[in-house]
């Protein structure tokens, strides 16, 4: 979530824990300890977690014996390997084997900005002085920065890489920043489709964003792209394919449907009267580019001054790369997606001085049964979704234009939102931009993507509630949302806010599984729970009660039986998480989202439902838990509070 406030100081980056400067170690592994004890023992590194097998490479091996893969190491390969040759470039990287364009496209456009391209390659590597087989590459991973230690070993296939690979035969960095890559994600083969922005993110840490095509005129997407771009944007665009049969098809003007092109440069030049907005772009195949105006082959690049094309460097080879005129451009291309490593860049207007943006990222999960409500068709249970508070405190000092309705539509699929009569969003006057983003962690693992449907909605809210409830949510209509559900890993939404407290409620699209056993009235207690019961009232410590104690524990279970029956709704004779937290409260146990969370993994054996007697657990635990909180005298303890820890320990 990015909010655009006034500049506040911050911690340096090398203090702390995450950052580029001090990246988390991936599985624990520490590149400066493993090259030294390579280098002392005089051994070449080999990654025990990333193994020169077909379980790295995630897919199936080819039949032909002659296609079998060999993994060989640079200097096997080329004579005279090297890291880098010279310097780094966009004809650095071409595709093998592997539909990962999207990857590719984007390690392309980190190419053009140095400063970051150091933060995800360092540079202080060499296949020659203290060589030790070991490399490193850092990748920003849901608001943390992870160094990835891999050795040189690359997947060859008939004398060639077998995926990404240099045109200058005898570089390598290329090839071992996919590796790296592919041993976060789990294999080569779970990298294998994939959207540009998943790539941009995670080179840059910074937020990515989808621009229609169609929605600017030629010149004010030309503007507005260029503006991006030398405010350090990463940029890039495809041609949608409408049938998978299309994916990897050329068109007529030599541009490739549903495959994704590097943005590397924006310029104008002269022709006789007139001036040429022209965009650079680079196939990350190193070959197959546009045919048409103001391509390689073009004679429109023949009443061009000498002069002009020298200054925009003009290469007329066939190396993946190419120019194209701006019309053209927006009548060949569909989509332009844009990742900012400075939130200030997605602006079309510079920003004043004393005005920045602020990052904040939170973290949650969704628990099936438990902390996932499901959309708004579901009312009894959306509340339940993770929820987080934005309290936004500055108007913009320009109105921002770039914004659209919020997302909001009247014809969203799960809109079940009620009459827009609690908190109407103002329309006039300076708001305050949001960008707000929801990413799905880690589905991208174990040779598959597995991508949920996903979306969020904002709301706008008076005061300060621990958590929002179904009431709440009955008679509010969202200020804003990221549209319809999408199996995407990320998406985002610019929105324009009153400066107020502001919701964010995240939300996931899931199936409820209704249960069907139904258990009578009279419950049976097993004999653990009745320990339990037992040692809460034994004060004494004998395992024994008095007449007292025990008409009192038999009073408290029978009240607990009758919450149990009025708060199971669907008469189940079980409760979902739901209706758990509807029961606690009614037993006058107050918890929040995280301590049901954790009763429910504990006392819910990995079901959906939960019988009597573990109702009955939850209660007696969290009653011994604030009898002994009650009971501590000190204060250092007593001001940290029955937290999910103490609880899941106990």
């Amino acid at each position: 979530v990015t909010q655009q406030t006034p500049s506040a100081p911050r911690r340096c980056w090398a203090e702390m824990e995450g950052s580029v400067a001090g990246p988390l170690k991936f599985k624990s592994q520490d590149y400066e300890a493993l090259r030294g004890a390579c280098l002392q023992s005089g051994s070449l590194f080999s990654d025990p977690l990333f193994p020169a097998d077909q379980g790295s490479i995630g897919m199936p091996p080819d039949p032909d014996p002659a296609k079998a893969v060999k993994w060989l190491r640079p200097k096997d390969i080329s004579a005279n390997a090297m890291f880098v040759e010279g310097t780094t470039s966009t004809t650095d990287i071409c595709q093998g084997q592997l539909g990962n364009c999207w990857f590719l496209a984007a390690l392309s456009c980190l190419t053009m900005h140095p400063t970051v391209f150091v933060k995800v390659v360092p540079l202080d590597q060499s296949m020659t002085e203290s060589y030790a087989g070991i490399f490193r590459f850092r990748f920003w991973q849901y608001g943390e920065w992870v160094e990835v230690v891999v050795d040189d070993s690359l997947p060859v296939c008939e004398g060639r890489l077998l995926f990404s690979y240099s045109c200058t035969k005898n570089e390598f960095w290329s090839a071992l920043v996919e590796k790296a890559y592919a041993k976060l994600n789990g294999s080569y083969g779970s990298l294998k489709g994939g959207n540009i922005s998943e790539g941009m993110e995670d080179f840059t840490g910074g937020i990515a964003y989808t621009l229609s095509i169609s929605s600017r005129p030629p010149q004010i997407l030309w503007k507005l792209l260029n503006a991006a771009l030398s405010r350090g944007s990463l940029l890039s665009c495809f041609i949608q394919a409408k049938t998978t049969a299309e994916i990897g098809q050329q068109t007529s003007d030599g541009l490739v449907r549903g495959h994704a092109y590097a943005i590397t440069d924006m310029d104008k030049v002269k022709r006789e009267s007139e001036e040429v907005l022209l965009l650079r772009l680079r196939n990350p195949w190193g070959f197959v580019e546009y045919t048409g105006p103001w391509s390689d082959k073009s004679k429109n690049w023949d009443k061009i001054d000498k002069a002009e094309k020298k200054r925009i460097k003009l290469k007329l080879q066939e190396d993946g790369e190419f120019w194209i005129g701006v019309e053209d451009f927006c009548k060949l291309f569909n989509t332009v997606e844009l990742c900012s490593v400075n939130p200030d860049s997605m602006s079309e207007d510079s920003t004043d001085s004393s005005s920045s943006w602020s990052l904040t990222s939170y973290k949650g999960s969704w628990v099936p049964g438990c902390s996932a409500g499901g959309n708004r068709s579901y009312p009894r249970t959306f509340w339940k979704n993770p929820q987080f508070q934005l309290l936004l405190s500055e108007r913009n000092a320009v109105e921002d234009v770039e914004v659209d309705n919020n997302g909001v539509s009247e014809n969203d699929e799960d809109d079940a939102d009620p009459a827009p009569t609690v908190l109407p969003q103002k329309s006039k006057g300076k708001r305050c931009t949001a960008l707000v983003e929801l990413l799905q962690r880690d589905r991208r693992q174990k040779n598959r993507i597995n991508f949920l449907y996903v979306a969020f909605h904002i709301f706008r809210i008076q005061d300060n509630p621990a958590a929002l409830n179904q009431s709440f949510f009955s008679s509010s209509r969202a200020v804003g949302r990221s549209g319809k559900y999408q199996a995407v890993r990320g998406v985002w939404r610019r929105v324009l806010l009153e400066p107020v407290n502001v919701l964010n409620t995240k939300i996931f699209k899931f199936v409820l599984c209704p249960c069907t056993s139904v258990l009578e009235n009279d419950y049976q207690l097993p004999l653990e729970t009745c320990r339990q019961l037992i040692f809460t009232e034994d004060t004494g410590g004998r395992g024994r009660l008095n007449r007292t104690q025990a008409e009192q524990l038999v009073s408290a279970v029978r009240s607990l039986q009758s919450l149990f029956v009025k708060y199971d709704e669907d008469s189940s004779g079980s409760m979902s998480p739901f209706e758990l937290t509807k029961a606690l409260e009614a037993a006058g146990v107050q918890c929040d989202g995280e301590i049901v969370q954790v009763l429910w993994e504990r006392f819910g054996s990995g079901e959906l439902h939960l019988p009597f007697h573990a109702y009955v657990s939850c209660v007696t635990r969290l009653k011994m838990l604030h009898d002994l909180y009650e009971s501590e005298s000190s204060l250092e303890v007593k001001n940290r509070g029955i937290n999910a820890v103490s609880l899941a320990s106990s």
